[in-house]
């Protein structure tokens, strides 16, 4: 039997006080539209400009309410003000992601911490606020980020590799 997704994986929506937040990775834009007629609410190009040079341009919604992005290029994560779109704040580990475009998939954790899946090293780490490696969730991920999919569900994270067929959750 193939290893397959729960179907709360399939789609996940950020969206927080009548806003949805999404990527257009083609403009490198992060977009905030009222979640009931889809009108387009603000634009945002991060800091000075996302970088992506691949697929992945993940967001995430903290569990305070937080909105997070991660600019790959530049190798850290992004919060963005709800209302408006503009530049907050950024976080990176204290030791720099390694090889190029990470992290491919986070979460954004209650109290600042972050949980990554990272391409190259091939690896999933928990960071707290201050950037320091809280725990290494596993170093045995397969070689495909294509492969990498983290989920809020249930007041839980679920790390899923299809590539190797694993499973992890993280709190």
């Amino acid at each position: 039997k193939p290893f397959e997704l729960p179907q709360f994986a399939v789609r996940v929506k950020h969206a927080v006080n009548g806003m949805l937040f999404g990527i257009d990775r083609a403009r490198k834009i992060v977009t905030a539209h009222a979640e009931a007629n889809g009108r387009l609410l603000w634009e945002s190009h991060g800091e000075s400009k996302f970088i992506i040079p691949g697929a992945a341009f993940p967001i995430d919604l903290s569990p305070e309410g937080e909105l997070w992005v991660a600019n790959v290029g530049r190798k850290h994560l992004e919060q963005l003000d709800l209302k408006t779109g503009k530049f907050i704040a950024s976080w990176r580990p204290l030791e720099e992601f390694g090889g190029c475009c990470n992290p491919v998939r986070f979460a954004a954790l209650s109290g600042g911490r972050f949980v990554t899946m990272e391409k190259g090293m091939r690896r999933a780490c928990i960071y707290q606020p201050s950037g320091t490696l809280e725990q290494v969730v596993t170093e045995e991920l397969s070689d495909s980020e294509f492969n990498y999919f983290l989920v809020r569900h249930e007041g839980k994270i679920h790390l899923y590799d299809t590539g190797a067929k694993k499973h992890w959750e993280v709190l």
